[in-house]
């Protein structure tokens, strides 16, 4: 039974963060767009850091990569998978605060 209640709560923390997510990239996009811009900008160059680091580490996998990952990825979907990241740590941290709380 515990190990249903864990999935079942992984899914509505992952089902939580999505939302949140997409709530946050929506508002930065709709009502900050100057600071979204710069954060489109960040994103690309942390993108461009990413694949620096595979071609310099991994050189003989980094045609492979360009071809699957970086090929795919522009600034914009790192923007939304760095903005999921930190989503995902508030959440889980806020949920661990929560649960210490209530424990005592």
């Amino acid at each position: 039974m515990r190990v249903l209640g864990a999935i079942v709560a992984t899914v509505i923390l992952l089902i939580v963060e999505l939302v949140l997510t997409i709530l946050v990239y929506t508002a930065l996009n709709v009502y900050s767009f100057e600071f979204f811009g710069q954060l489109v900008r960040f994103a690309g160059a942390v993108l461009e850091t990413m694949a620096g680091l595979v071609e310099h580490f991994f050189s003989g996998s980094s045609s492979t990569a360009y071809a699957s990952l970086f090929g795919e990825l522009g600034p914009k979907s790192m923007l939304l998978l760095l903005i999921g990241l930190f989503v995902a740590a508030i959440v889980r941290l806020l949920t661990s605060l929560v649960r210490e709380l209530m424990r005592g």
